[in-house]
């Protein structure tokens, strides 16, 4: 009895990052009000995440107004207005602005263009994502592992980086820190291949192939009505 106590309580106080897979979640189990079990696909591993949970009333209290809008409602910060979308520094790292969970290196933020920080990988086990169907497009949004707290979405196979990966995050969403992560951390993509594409992903191509169609018939239209106009 003594040992599973003890067991218990290093399990409640340390956050285990030993994960041999991607990201993304495939099942949870609640085992208490602050220690979260998650097996992630692709692997065996059971992976001890050390929980942040409080009530929207609490969140309200602690973040500012904006900051609670996207973590904890999901919105969207503006594009071109986020404190870090051109912001690079060499060193140190950003954590998540609920629960100062580890997120992401210096060196994995780069510039997109897109009007958000982009990031290209993650430390091992500080992100959990969910498929996004939101305005018909297949997106895979992004939260802070140890809280749920809304990051942005990830985007794939556009080409920025090697890995192939485009985390576009909310700056209101993450704080900048300086110097490492307290205890080394390594880093991984997040995606196993269910994220969406961006402009060039394959789920706005229906879109895209519309637009196309839209903008040939009004040119196809000008022209026959200057054909038309020169009989």
């Amino acid at each position: 009895t003594i040992t599973m106590a003890a067991g218990r309580a290093v399990a409640t106080n340390a956050l285990s990052r030993q994960i041999n897979s991607r990201c993304s979640v495939s099942r949870s189990i609640k085992l208490s009000g602050v220690v979260q079990a998650r097996k992630f696909r692709g692997s065996s591993t059971i992976v001890m995440v050390q929980r942040v949970e409080k009530s929207d009333a609490e969140w309200a209290k602690e973040l500012d107004k904006t900051s609670f809008q996207v973590l904890r409602k999901k919105g969207t910060e503006p594009a071109g207005t986020g404190e870090y979308d051109k912001f690079f520094p060499k060193e140190g790292h950003f954590v998540c602005k609920g629960c100062g969970n580890p997120l992401y290196s210096a060196q994995s933020k780069f510039n997109s263009g897109c009007g958000w920080p982009a990031f290209d990988k993650c430390y091992k086990g500080a992100l959990i994502t969910e498929t996004d169907m939101t305005f018909g497009m297949k997106r895979v949004e992004i939260m802070c592992g140890a809280c749920d707290g809304h990051l942005g979405h990830v985007f794939e196979n556009e080409g920025f980086t090697p890995t192939m990966e485009r985390h576009c995050v909310n700056s209101v969403s993450v704080l900048y820190k300086e110097g490492p992560p307290p205890t080394p951390l390594e880093e991984e993509k997040v995606s196993t291949g269910e994220g969406g594409g961006g402009m060039f992903g394959a789920a706005s191509y229906p879109l895209m192939l519309l637009v196309l169609a839209y903008l040939l018939s009004g040119v196809v239209g000008k022209v026959m009505d200057l054909f038309m106009g020169a009989q």
